[in-house]
């Protein structure tokens, strides 16, 4: 009864918030090499998520959202990495309820490579954090900052340039004879993107690395090689853009700039925030309109306690 309530009151956020959900993997059974450090959302809650945000918000497309002039009650829905959970689990749900939706897609896992992140929880998983960090011998200075406590959240930092870590996962996980095919959890082929009115892909950028951590031509490179891949998929493409990791320091003014050069109108932060009508937004880093997502808990009680919590964040003064 209490959630009911909860529910009820929530859904008058939309008289002055508007909100964009952030998803990732909808397993209904998460798999072992994932089960710490996942962000995922079961089929049976996303669906009550999903059925609430339409009973109270006017749902539309991530494009739509952006260019419209009154966000008052207006929400998106996102999926960020693309997991094959998405198309399998998730999407139907969203077309049973006729939602539109945007999937942020890295193109490295549609081109043969396992997706950097679950090499991290594949680590973490299987008790192989120690090994890797002895593995690497802290010879490089990145390693440094890398211990088995910090390890998810310090292997996100913008002090390390995640190419060179990810090359260092690569050698790791060959040295141990470890099947990358194991670890494939997101989509591989161009063909498992789903052709369907409800849904467009958008740029997460090719490999998902920290935007931050890289020079300004691997930025280029990350964000140019995405798209390229996209326009080849012959689905229907956004021209707004999902930063990796979504926080303030995971991109610069570089990233800026190329999104401009580009073409996009707009990108998404990652940073567990509702929009809050007439807020005031530092512009330093951007050129570019600019909205916050959150991640919606993993039940639908949870979710309802977040919403007021994010409310009651949101509306404090500044």
């Amino acid at each position: 009864m209490l959630i009911k309530i909860l529910a009820k009151a929530n859904g008058l956020q939309r008289i002055r918030t508007s909100h964009i959900l952030l998803y990732h993997a909808t397993f209904s059974k998460i798999p072992v090499n994932l089960s710490k450090e996942l962000h995922n959302v079961s089929p049976k809650v996303l669906y009550k998520q999903l059925k609430w945000i339409t009973k109270y918000f006017d749902v539309l497309s991530i494009d739509d959202y952006l260019q419209v002039s009154d966000k008052r009650g207006k929400a998106a829905i996102t999926f960020d990495d693309g997991y094959k959970s998405f198309f399998s689990e998730g999407f139907p749900i969203l077309k049973t309820l006729k939602i539109p939706c945007t999937v942020f897609i890295c193109g490295c896992t549609i081109e043969g490579k396992v997706f950097w992140r679950d090499k991290i929880r594949f680590l973490i998983n299987n008790n192989l954090v120690s090994e890797f960090l002895k593995f690497n011998n802290r010879s490089s200075n990145f390693d440094i900052l890398l211990n088995e406590t910090n390890f998810y959240r310090y292997t996100k930092s913008p002090l390390i340039n995640s190419l060179e870590l990810d090359r260092k996962l690569d050698a790791f996980i060959e040295e141990k004879q470890i099947s990358l095919a194991t670890l494939q959890y997101c989509v591989e082929k161009k063909e498992e993107l789903i052709d369907d009115p409800l849904v467009t892909y958008g740029n997460h950028t090719y490999d998902h690395y920290v935007l931050s951590s890289l020079s300004d031509e691997e930025q280029e490179h990350q964000i140019r090689k995405n798209l390229l891949l996209l326009q080849s998929t012959e689905r229907k493409i956004s021209k707004v853009f999902s930063i990796p990791f979504g926080g303030e320091d995971e991109f610069n003014q570089t990233t800026c700039v190329l999104l401009k050069k580009y073409g996009y109108i707009g990108f998404l932060y990652s940073r567990n925030c509702i929009n809050i009508l007439k807020r005031k937004e530092k512009k330093a880093n951007s050129y570019l309109p600019s909205f916050d997502r959150y991640m919606p808990a993993e039940s639908f009680a949870s979710y309802q306690k977040q919403l007021l919590k994010l409310a009651l964040k949101g509306f404090q003064p500044r």
